[in-house]
C-alpha cells in the first residue's frame, strides 16, 4: 500500500466529515445574545416564530434555537427576560378563526429560587382589543394573583389541574403596540409542572365565557420569562399546533358512524368502537401528508397506541367491498 496515497485519502475524508460535522452544528443551533445596543431579537425558523426580548438589555441574556419548535436559553442580572417561541399571525383572525390551539412540552426548567420570579408559561397578545395572555405551568416567587390590582374571575380545570383566572391592567407598560396600557389575562396552574399537554383554546374559550375579551391572534408562543432573577431551560420537546376543524365525532353522528374513536383529541391509547363486525375489514390511520402510519385487518373494539404519532390531525379510515369509512382524529 502506497503511504502517501492512504495518508491524503485519509486526510480528504477527514476534512469531508470535519465539514458535514459543521455543517450539522451550523444548521441544527442558532444563539442570540442582548447587548446595551440590541435588546430584542425576533424572526422565524422552521414554520416557528421566536422573539427574545430583554429589557434595557442589561445583564446576560441569551436564546438558542434548536429543530422545530425547540429552544433552549438562560438569563442573569437581568431586569426582564422573555425567550419565547411558538405560532405568529398577521392579526386579522380570532382564535375561533384559526382552529384549536394545543401544545405539548418537557422542559428542563431551572430558575434561581434566591431572587426576583419566573414563569413557565404559554404566553400571547390579541389586538382590537390588545390584550397579554398567560397560562402558566410553573412559576418561581412570584404570580400576578399577588398583584394588589388582580381580579379573580374564576377557575377552568383541564389538563389535570384547576387553573385560576385572573385579570390585572398594567399602566403605560411596553407592549406589541410600544408603550400603553392593557389588561393581561392569567390562567395559573395550581399543580404545578414541566412537562405535558395543554388544550389552549379551552381556556380562550372559559375566559371569554367570564367577559374576558380577546381580539385578533397575534401569536400564541411558549415562553419562559425572568423578572430580577437568573435561570436556565431546555426544552426536549415542544409542539404549539392547531386542528383547523373541530375535533371529536359529532353528536349527531354518533347513532350513524360504523365506528368510533375516543378519547379525541389523544395523547396515549384510543378506544376503536366498531358497531359491528366487518368481513376483511381494513383499519388504517393515514397523515396529512397522505402516508398510511398504521394499518390492520378484522379489529373490532380494540385499543390503538398513538402515543408515537407525531402531533398533529389524522385520518382513520375502515374499508370493505362494501364500506369506506373515513373520519378524523387530533393526536397532541
Amino acid at each position: 500500500m502506497n503511504m502517501n496515497n492512504f495518508s491524503k485519502a485519509g486526510l480528504i475524508t477527514c476534512l469531508a466529515f470535519m465539514f458535514f460535522v459543521l455543517g450539522l452544528k451550523k444548521s441544527s443551533s442558532q444563539t442570540y445574545c442582548t447587548n446595551s445596543g440590541t435588546s430584542r431579537y425576533a424572526g422565524e425558523v422552521d414554520g416557528f416564530r421566536y422573539e427574545l426580548w430583554n429589557q434595557n438589555g442589561q445583564g446576560t441574556a441569551c436564546m438558542t434555537l434548536g429543530s422545530g419548535a425547540l429552544f433552549s436559553g438562560e438569563w442573569s442580572g437581568i431586569l426582564n427576560y422573555l425567550a419565547r417561541r411558538g405560532l405568529g399571525y398577521n392579526q386579522t383572525k380570532e382564535h375561533q378563526e384559526i382552529g384549536t390551539f394545543y401544545a405539548k412540552y418537557n422542559c428542563d426548567y431551572k430558575p434561581s429560587s434566591a431572587s426576583g420570579n419566573s414563569y413557565l408559561s404559554i404566553y400571547g397578545w390579541t389586538v382590537d382589543p390588545l390584550k397579554e395572555f398567560y397560562i402558566i405551568e410553573n412559576w418561581r416567587n412570584w404570580i400576578p394573583s399577588m398583584a394588589a390590582g388582580a381580579t379573580k374571575k374564576g377557575t377552568i380545570e383541564v389538563n389535570g389541574s384547576i387553573y385560576d383566572i385572573y385579570v390585572n391592567t398594567r399602566v403605560n407598560q411596553p407592549s406589541i403596540q410600544g408603550t400603553t396600557t392593557f389588561q393581561q389575562y392569567f390562567s395559573i396552574r395550581r399543580n404545578v409542572r414541566n412537562s405535558g399537554t395543554i388544550s389552549i383554546s379551552e381556556h380562550f374559550d372559559k375566559w371569554e365565557s367570564l367577559g374576558m375579551e380577546m381580539g385578533k391572534m397575534y401569536e400564541v408562543s411558549f415562553v419562559v420569562e425572568g423578572y430580577q432573577s437568573s435561570g436556565s431551560f431546555n426544552f426536549s420537546e415542544l409542539d404549539v399546533f392547531t386542528s383547523d376543524d373541530p375535533v371529536g365525532i359529532e353528536a349527531n353522528q354518533e347513532h350513524t358512524a360504523p365506528a368510533t374513536i375516543y378519547p379525541n383529541p389523544s395523547s396515549g391509547e384510543v378506544f376503536v368502537y366498531i358497531d359491528e363486525p366487518h368481513i376483511n375489514s381494513r383499519v388504517q390511520i393515514i397523515n396529512l401528508s397522505g402516508r398510511i402510519v398504521y394499518s390492520r385487518k378484522n379489529i373490532n373494539n380494540s385499543f390503538l397506541e398513538v402515543s408515537k404519532l407525531k402531533s398533529g390531525l389524522y385520518f382513520f379510515t375502515l374499508n370493505n367491498e362494501e364500506l369506506n369509512y373515513t373520519t378524523k382524529f387530533l393526536v397532541y
